[in-house]
């Protein structure tokens, strides 16, 4: 993902990049929206190895796509980025004393743990402790991530109306809804399998229609450290989404609330974070 905002941010002026990037967001949910439901059918028909065989294959074609049709991008100072330790550690430098910059990042970052956290936390809670069988539960999987389908082919034509920063806004807030229902339903005793898979169709609008922009815009505060940019925004967000997922394993429970408050908590964070943005935003 580093490198898929780095390239867009060099063919994309930054509007556009966030059009691109809801774009190639539709096809990426694909993965996590499918993935449960394929993997179970292998298990099932062909026992647990059918699942790496099955991602080996992918990666070796992913792999050999990108080695022979792949161009360079950035044509201007690639080069001389790639050699210069200097200007890499610069560019880090300037960044984090950018304070749009690092709520922009915060926001990418605290606003995708909570979507992470789920999928580490929901197969067990519904495997294990609300007994839905594996095959099962991949097609339930697809009912919590059809928000972010929605809320992706939103994003493309919304960004040109409303522009990156509402966007974010936007985005945060309606996914900071969908937290606090996600949260309200075990606080009110309603412990079922839909009640810890259906508000995150809401949270997954709101994370849908934030996201390209966020991503977007945080390559964009200056332009020529897109690239390291992006690697920072990676950082964050495999960083934030590391911590949250050892929170869940840690208070795990026979029912879904502690994975509720994790998320409501990651996305009221993601909320200051995109206030923040706002404060800082450049016009559009």
């Amino acid at each position: 993902m580093v490198m898929v905002r780095s390239i867009v941010r060099d063919l994309y002026d930054r509007k556009q990049s966030a059009r691109a990037l809801a774009i190639i967001s539709t096809v990426m949910v694909f993965a996590p929206a499918t993935a449960p439901a394929i993997g179970g059918y292998l298990h099932i028909q062909f026992g647990w190895q059918a699942s790496f065989i099955f991602l080996a294959i992918m990666g070796a074609a992913l792999f050999s796509y990108c080695a022979l049709w792949m161009a360079e991008t950035n044509v201007v100072q690639g080069a001389s980025l790639l050699g210069n330790l200097r200007a890499l550690v610069g560019g880090y430098r300037v960044l984090i004393w950018e304070r749009t910059f690092v709520a922009y990042s915060l926001n990418i970052g605290f606003i995708a743990s909570g979507m992470f956290a789920w999928f580490a936390g929901v197969p067990v809670v519904l495997i294990d402790s609300y007994d839905v069988a594996p095959d099962r539960f991949g097609y339930l999987m697809l009912t919590g991530t059809l928000g972010a389908f929605f809320g992706y082919a939103s994003a493309i034509w919304l960004t040109g109306k409303l522009g990156v920063n509402r966007m974010i806004v936007l985005g945060t807030f309606i996914g900071l809804l969908g937290a606090a229902l996600y949260l309200a339903l075990p606080l009110s005793g309603v412990l079922t399998p839909l009640a810890a898979i259906a508000p995150m169709s809401l949270f997954g609008i709101g994370l849908a229609i934030a996201f390209p922009s966020l991503m977007a815009a945080a390559v964009s505060v200056r332009p020529d450290y897109a690239g390291t940019a992006a690697s920072i925004n990676g950082l964050v967000q495999y960083g934030t989404a590391a911590i949250a997922t050892l929170l869940v394993g840690a208070l795990s429970s026979a029912t879904h609330l502690p994975l509720a408050w994790v998320i409501f908590t990651t996305q009221s964070v993601a909320m200051v974070a995109a206030w923040v943005g706002w404060l800082g935003r450049p016009a559009e």
